[in-house]
C-alpha cells in the first residue's frame, strides 16, 4: 500500500497505532515503521488483516505480569497473527491457574502446580486437572466454575495445542471468533477467581 498511496499506508498506520493505544516510546522499538519515510521502501507486506476490535476486551487487568500479556494477545489478533494470539492466550490461562492454586494453596500443597523435581510448573493439562479436583473451593468465588467449565478449559487448550504445533495454520474467520469467545470467557472467570482467592 505505501509504495501505492503513502498519505493512505500512513493513515491506516496512523488509525492502528491510535486504535493499539501506541505511545511514541513503543514506535520507537519498531525501526521497521521508518520504510515508510524511505523513497524506495523495498519489500512490502502484500496482504495483512488488521482487526479493530480486541481478542481479549477485559478492563482493569491485575498484576505486574498480566497487563502486557493481553496487551501482547491484543496486538497479535489486531495484527491477525492468529497462531500466536492461540498460543499466547494459552500461556495467560495456564498462568492463571498456575496463580490461582499458588494463592489458594501455596507451597503447602506445591504439587498441585509445580514439580520441584523437576523445577517447573506442570503442563496445562495437569493444572486443570489439579483445579478441577478441587473446584469446589473455588466455586464460591465465581459464578460458572462448573464441569462444563472444566470442558471448556480443556477444549481450548486441545485447539490451541493443534494450532500451535500445526506446519500449516490456516485459521478461520469463524474459528478465531470461537476461540475468542472461549478465551474471553475463562479468562474473565479465571481473572475473577484469581481476584477473591
Amino acid at each position: 500500500m505505501a509504495e501505492e498511496d503513502k498519505d493512505k499506508a500512513v493513515g491506516v498506520m496512523q488509525r492502528i497505532y491510535t486504535l493499539a493505544n501506541t505511545g511514541s516510546d513503543t514506535l520507537k522499538k519498531y525501526p521497521a515503521l521508518e520504510t515508510l519515510e524511505r523513497e524506495d521502501p523495498g519489500i512490502g507486506i502484500q496482504h495483512s488483516t488488521f482487526r479493530s476490535e480486541q481478542f481479549l476486551n477485559i478492563d482493569n487487568v491485575p498484576g505486574a505480569f498480566y497487563p502486557d500479556l493481553v496487551e501482547d494477545i491484543n496486538q497479535c489478533y489486531s495484527s491477525g497473527v492468529n497462531d500466536a494470539t492461540l498460543v499466547l492466550t494459552r500461556k495467560l490461562l495456564e498462568n492463571l491457574l498456575i496463580d490461582i492454586l499458588r494463592k489458594q494453596y501455596g507451597k503447602r500443597e506445591i504439587d498441585l502446580y509445580y514439580l520441584p523435581e523437576n523445577r517447573r510448573f506442570k503442563n496445562f493439562s495437569k493444572l486443570i486437572n489439579s483445579f478441577e479436583k478441587h473446584l469446589e473451593d473455588f466455586q464460591h468465588l465465581s459464578g460458572g466454575l462448573d464441569d462444563k467449565f472444566i470442558d471448556e478449559l480443556h477444549t481450548f487448550r486441545q485447539d490451541a495445542n493443534a494450532e500451535a504445533h500445526s506446519i500449516e495454520t490456516n485459521i478461520t474467520k469463524g474459528e478465531i471468533e470461537e476461540y475468542r469467545d472461549q478465551a474471553r470467557h475463562a479468562a474473565q472467570v479465571l481473572f475473577r477467581v484469581w481476584r477473591n482467592v
